[in-house]
């Protein structure tokens, strides 16, 4: 049995790209009228705070990737600094992640196709489109990386443009007609604590990067540069379009369920709108290619590192792909996709990615002075970095729905027996 690999290796610039890719997405385009109805103006610093926030976990894993470049990112730290239990639960978690993004950012992206095309909101046009789409990214992801990496490349950089226009375009257009005065909307629910959390949820994306280490050049210097470039970057795109959002809507942000959409409306007229629904199908569909790749090399790395998972799942076909993997990851993405609702998939999508994230922290905490590691990265104060984010982490978890609790829980329960009969079966 072969183990898996990448046929290319990835350039500098791919990486940024594919991290751009795995933050941005249908979040931009959808939140921030939520976060301006929450918080007013001081949305904008809302954003700015957990773009902070996240970027301190960011270097928790800018550190961890410096010294280990194994595929998987936060199991193979966690099996690492604690043993297979633990990588294999981390690791169990990072699947089921990346398996609700794929789903969430299917369903995101056929509501987005249904402001332009509404019979997509047909039952049985949906289930068609969402089972041709799988079909496509298992058929690309079956080629190998390279194939992958071709079509992230082009999304990113799709979006990227688009991005930058909407922000040249509604810039000029405050700026000649005058910025509008932007009431803090009233109400029992709108806080900066809300504004704070949503924002964080936007940034969550970052974490599938690390997956694809070995994929990339010098990834112990590649991966720490990256993800910092990355998290900066995306972190001042979110700011400056809440910013001209809330110069050409005013008051009306609050209520606008397609806020970017409405405000370059509002330069453009209809052809506005039209261009950023067909930019929010491009990013969406962006990060699905990006997780659709990341999902099943990490699900294989499970089965062929450390032998966490039955060693079937580590089987590659000819192009280097993992075949199986591949299949599995993607059968359950389409039943989800079929089955869930995208608000409710997010909810478990950012459980899981906290699971991902304490395990990374506290996997560096244990193995930032490991003599048998490479030097790696260093991080000053990393101590305190560490427990602030931990901190973050803690309290935003206190506003999970008990049903999200469950599902989890659940989860865990699942992971567990498939660990211990994988353990069994083993002589």
């Amino acid at each position: 049995m072969r183990k898996v690999k990448a046929v290319k290796e990835m350039s500098f610039g791919s990486v940024l790209l594919l991290g751009i890719n795995g933050i941005i997405g249908s979040g931009i385009f959808l939140l921030p009228g939520t976060l301006f109805k929450e918080a007013g103006r001081a949305s904008v610093w809302a954003i700015v705070g957990a773009g902070a926030a996240t970027t301190l976990i960011a270097l928790c894993y800018a550190v961890m990737a410096s010294r280990i470049d194994d595929d998987g990112g936060a199991w193979a730290y966690a099996d690492r600094a604690f043993g297979p239990l633990a990588g294999f639960m981390t690791g169990w978690f990072g699947w089921f992640l990346g398996v609700i993004t794929i789903a969430a950012e299917l369903a995101a992206f056929l509501t987005a196709l249904g402001g332009l095309w509404p019979a997509v909101h047909t039952r049985w046009v949906y289930a068609v489109i969402a089972l041709s789409i799988i079909g496509a990214l298992t058929a690309v992801n079956w080629f190998g990386p390279g194939a992958t990496e071709w079509l992230d490349n082009g999304a990113s950089a799709a979006k990227v443009v688009l991005l930058a226009a909407f922000i040249g375009l509604g810039g000029w257009a405050v700026l000649t007609r005058g910025a509008v005065a932007w009431p803090t909307p009233s109400g029992a629910d709108g806080t900066f604590t809300g504004a704070f959390a949503t924002a964080f949820y936007m940034f969550t994306g970052f974490s599938f990067l690390p997956v694809a280490a070995k994929a990339m050049r010098d990834p112990e210097k590649t991966l720490p540069r990256a993800l910092l470039i990355v998290m900066v970057a995306v972190t001042a795109v979110y700011a400056v379009v809440q910013l001209v959002t809330m110069a050409l809507l005013g008051g009306a942000l609050a209520g606008a369920a397609l806020p970017v959409a409405a405000a370059l409306a509002k330069v453009l007229g209809n052809a506005g709108r039209v261009a950023i629904l067909v930019g929010m199908l491009v990013s969406i569909l962006g990060v699905a290619i990006a997780v659709s790749f990341d999902t099943p090399v990490g699900m294989a790395a499970l089965a062929t590192e450390k032998h966490l998972l039955p060693a079937v799942f580590g089987r590659t076909n000819r192009f280097g792909a993992p075949a199986v993997a591949i299949l599995t990851t993607m059968a359950l993405a389409a039943g989800l996709v079929l089955s869930g609702s995208y608000l409710f998939l997010v909810k478990l999508i950012v459980l899981s990615s906290f699971v991902q994230y304490i395990a990374t922290i506290l996997a560096m905490l244990k193995l930032r002075r490991a003599p048998a590691l490479p030097a790696g990265m260093h991080l000053p104060a990393s101590w305190g970095i560490a427990l602030v984010a931990l901190g973050l982490i803690a309290y935003l978890m206190t506003s999970f729905a008990w049903l999200t609790w469950a599902i989890g829980l659940g989860t865990a329960a699942v992971g567990g027996l498939v660990f211990w009969l994988d353990r069994r079966a083993t002589p």
